[in-house]
């Protein structure tokens, strides 16, 4: 009887961690550079591939934290961000946003409204999360095209007083015309270039 017991509790601990380990995606590093990495995964339910892009900035928990909550000036260091601005107040952790982000010809603009909430907050890691809304908040601009963003996950670690471990998982479907293998050479090189214009603009800040 009690090997029975034994046998079954092993067979569920092994199913449990299979299925455990099969959840998880399957992510392929693709680039390794200046301290930054990106990692991309093939979702079932998009032709558009997810990315990641891991990096260690020499800036405190609440420094980078306050970069990423100043709206009114992250187009200085997001790509291609022309504006944006806070549609609510902060309300239960989360509010709602707009940003429109320049295309070149002759390629439109294009425009998100989207919901960010800070999922998990602890003294040493802020989680924050971003996915397209429809808001009455922001009509639709004719001149734009309305973008939608799947998923964006902000994950900021603290390692020591001085040094964070930022993580940026993104995944949007720009519209329009654009084929895939453009949308997705997108999705490879813009959480690069978010985290190394995050880190440079973090390191020239005069504290």
């Amino acid at each position: 009887m009690k090997k029975t017991i034994l046998s079954y509790l092993s067979l569920h601990l092994f199913l449990h961690a299979a299925l455990a380990s099969s959840s998880e995606p399957d992510w392929q590093l693709i680039k390794d550079e200046n301290g930054i990495k990106v990692f991309t995964f093939e979702t079932t339910d998009s032709d558009i591939v997810k990315a990641k892009a891991q990096t260690v900035i020499k800036a405190s928990l609440e420094r980078v934290r306050t970069t990423l909550d100043d709206i009114d000036h992250r187009h200085e260091w997001v790509p291609f961000l022309k504006v944006s601005k806070a549609l609510s107040e902060y309300k239960n952790n989360k509010r709602i946003e707009y940003s429109h982000f320049s295309a070149p010809w002759p390629a439109s603009d294009r425009d998100f409204v989207y919901q960010i909430e800070l999922i998990n907050s602890s003294d040493n890691k802020l989680v924050y999360k971003m996915f397209s809304v429809e808001s009455e908040l922001k009509e639709n601009d004719n001149s734009y095209i309305r973008a939608d963003l799947f998923e964006s996950i902000y994950t900021l670690e603290s390692l020591d007083s001085e040094t964070t471990a930022v993580e940026l998982i993104f995944h949007a479907d720009p519209k329009g015309w654009l084929p895939n293998w453009i949308t997705n050479i997108i999705q490879r090189v813009l959480p690069f270039k978010i985290l190394r214009n995050l880190r440079n603009r973090l390191n020239s800040e005069v504290i």
